[in-house]
């Protein structure tokens, strides 16, 4: 967390306090910025159709080029403004291996679950931190409070209704059986990726955040590159860009936007610590939601707002407590001096 000396007097503490500000809004637009867009885009992809009614479901060439943006641009960070911890990376190669296959299983089977549910039910369903981090504790041991255990359940009664009720009420947002399937494996890779990432935490010389994106990305790029040419998703999803050119711009652009919100999802933990972050974050994936629906119009029965309503109410229980939790230690501390 970010911790700021104030003086009493004087335009020093002006100036440390413009500073912070100003790299506050630079770390909101930018993730707010890059991930609108990047969710609007994946949802455009997915529901392209070609002149002949085809769909994009060639879902592992979208990953490798996503991750290969990524790693290129984590790769020219360190190369070229020194953000490397100056050592060797093979005593790291298992922690980031495990952590590269867990995000590579988030990341493919969240994007393949959008062929069976709508952008909204997928953005509901992972809109919360406690969820994954829940998962996360079956590696960890980590004890989750009761409100925790509560938003959870609140998440995901809300998700599974506003999937329900837009099937039986007559909106266009529902999700198959397999598609929320799909979004607890994501959710359970999350939760690994989260749990490995804290273990790292505890490292005498950790690895610089650009190392770590650059590691996991390219990490990630090449478990799906052979996957990808087995299963015929390699030639057959080139074939269909070529054929398709006017989403190549779209896919480009998903794939930058996701690189520079990585980069100032980094740059957010560096100054202002996970919490913050974490906030951000989750705040960002709610009003996605919003967007999503707005943007693509889809039509909302009355009882899906309430879901929507619910699962939004957890997840600001989740930053109430935390926010809540964050003074109660500072109030502590001071007591004990």
């Amino acid at each position: 967390k970010l911790v700021l000396f104030v003086p009493s007097v004087g335009w020093g503490a002006g100036k440390v306090l413009v500073m912070a500000a100003g790299k506050l809004v630079l770390c909101v637009a930018g993730i707010w910025t890059c991930f609108f867009a990047y969710g609007i885009l994946q949802e455009s992809i997915f529901v392209y159709k070609s002149p002949s009614g085809e769909k994009f479901k060639q879902t592992m060439l979208l990953l490798i080029v996503e991750h290969g943006v990524s790693a290129l641009v984590a790769f020219l960070i360190i190369a070229l403004f020194g953000q490397g911890s100056d050592q060797s990376w093979w005593p790291y190669l298992k922690s980031q291996g495990i952590i590269a296959c867990a995000q590579c299983g988030a990341k493919f089977s969240s994007n393949e679950a959008l062929k069976s549910v709508s952008y909204p039910i997928q953005a509901l369903a992972k809109s919360s931190k406690t969820l994954p981090a829940m998962l996360g504790c079956l590696w960890s041991g980590k004890a989750i409070t009761k409100l925790q255990w509560a938003a959870a359940l609140g998440i995901t009664l809300g998700t599974a209704g506003f999937s329900m009720s837009g099937k039986k009420k007559g909106g266009d947002i529902e999700a198959s059986p397999f598609g929320i399937g799909l979004l607890v494996l994501s959710l359970m890779c999350d939760g690994t990726v989260s749990a490995a990432q804290q273990g790292l935490r505890g490292e005498k010389k950790p690895l610089t955040p650009y190392e770590q994106m650059f590691m996991t990305n390219f990490g990630a790029m090449l478990l799906l590159l052979p996957a990808a040419v087995m299963t015929g998703q390699w030639q057959s999803g080139i074939e269909f860009l070529s054929a398709n050119i006017e989403i190549l711009d779209e896919v480009a652009i998903f794939a930058v936007c996701s690189a520079f919100g990585q980069v100032f999802i980094f740059l957010t933990i560096s100054w202002f610590g996970p919490d913050s972050n974490a906030k951000i974050t989750t705040l960002r994936k709610m009003a996605t939601v919003l967007i999503s629906i707005l943007w693509f119009g889809h039509s909302i029965v009355t009882e899906q707002w309430l879901f929507v309503g619910l699962v939004f109410a957890s997840v600001l229980a989740e930053i109430g407590e935390k926010l809540l939790g964050g003074k109660a230690k500072v109030h502590d501390k001071k007591k004990e001096k």
